[in-house]
């Protein structure tokens, strides 16, 4: 009996289609990122927090193109934030854009948010040279000029960057976030813009970061308060190691000799008995998360253990990372630690 063949028209589109489904599954973790978080328009879509996007998200979204050597996402996602963000007159981008009660989309909250703008300025700069695009690096250096104009601060002798222009400093007190403490990005700033303040606010990073460790765990809040009686967790904020501080352990990683807080010791010592690493430790009750923190979480740990020596640790990290990330789909913020942690040239 004879076999019937396919028409030809048929066989051409079928192999099409075959083609197409073997490259949906071999793109790589750059690709599936894309695919998932990035819009068509260029906006990076969070889908835990009502499809919103985030100046963080639009900079972290241009570092990883450019290391990516990706340069049209990286205009994509510019162009978008360029037209959505830079809504303000000084330089600053509007940190939340997302649904309006009315459905409109567009800003929902017109004060910055520090680690968006030094995000964005950094890929701009970085850019800027690598692809030589003097427009890059124009707009880059005018929003490391307001980030040092506008976001300065002090305590103590410190000099320190606002978290954003509103609502983080009192007559007694301040509120930083420790993870908008970019190390990387400072140490650029300081070859590009102004380079004695550059360099003391990097100096006085590193040290809030070396002594922004509390409690029996010896890690940095998410939210730390100083006043004139020093630096404690900010628990009206968040005494928690996790989501946000999580992100200072990443950025010492790119550091040529980190020197990391403490507590990742003892993480690591926690992990190798117990088998997992907690969602978050309550810094002021002592207590640990039940829940296992996500693939970005174990990424950042990978390559601390990488960067501290302890390879066989390192693999072991990253590979569970490798197998929480396959099921986190819509998970923004896990993905993007995980590809910060685990691509080449992000932060060089």
């Amino acid at each position: 009996m004879k076999k019937k063949r396919l028409p030809r028209s048929s066989l051409f589109f079928f192999i099409i289609f075959m083609c197409s489904a073997a490259q949906a599954g071999q793109l790589d973790h750059w690709g599936k990122y894309r695919s998932a978080f990035l819009s068509d328009d260029g906006r990076i879509v969070d889908y835990f927090q009502d499809k919103s996007s985030h100046s963080e998200g639009q900079g972290y979204g241009m570092i990883l193109a450019l290391a990516h050597n990706d340069r049209a996402t990286f205009e994509k996602i510019w162009r978008w934030t360029d037209n959505n963000l830079l809504k303000r007159k000084d330089h600053l981008f509007a940190w939340q854009w997302g649904k309006r009660p009315n459905g409109e989309w567009d800003v929902l909250d017109y004060n910055n948010a520090t680690d968006g703008d030094i995000l964005i300025a950094y890929a701009l700069l970085k850019a800027g040279k690598e692809w030589n695009n003097p427009a890059y690096t124009k707009q880059g250096m005018k929003t490391v000029g307001a980030i040092r104009e506008k976001l300065a601060t002090s305590w103590q002798g410190r000099s320190l960057l606002l978290p954003g222009y509103e609502g983080f400093q009192k007559s007694d007190r301040l509120s930083i976030n420790p993870s908008y403490l970019i190390l990387p990005a400072f140490r650029l700033f300081a070859e590009e813009e102004n380079r004695q303040f550059w360099e003391k606010i990097y100096s006085d990073s590193i040290f809030i970061i070396d002594k922004g460790q509390f409690g029996k765990w010896d890690l940095p809040s998410e939210w730390i308060r100083l006043s004139e009686s020093g630096m404690e967790p900010d628990t009206g904020k968040s005494p928690y190691f996790g989501y946000n501080a999580i992100r200072v352990l990443l950025y010492l990683s790119y550091e040529s000799r980190p020197e990391y807080p403490g507590g990742l010791k003892k993480i690591f010592s926690f992990f190798d008995k117990n088998g997992y690493i907690p969602l978050r430790i309550d810094l002021e009750r002592e207590s640990l998360s039940l829940l296992k923190a996500p693939a970005g979480f174990y990424a950042v740990y990978g390559l601390a253990a990488k960067k501290s020596g302890q390879t066989a640790l390192a693999k072991k990290l990253l590979k569970e990372a490798e197998t929480l990330l396959s099921k986190e789909t819509k998970a923004y913020y896990s993905f993007v630690l995980f590809l910060l942690a685990t691509s080449e040239g992000v932060f060089d």
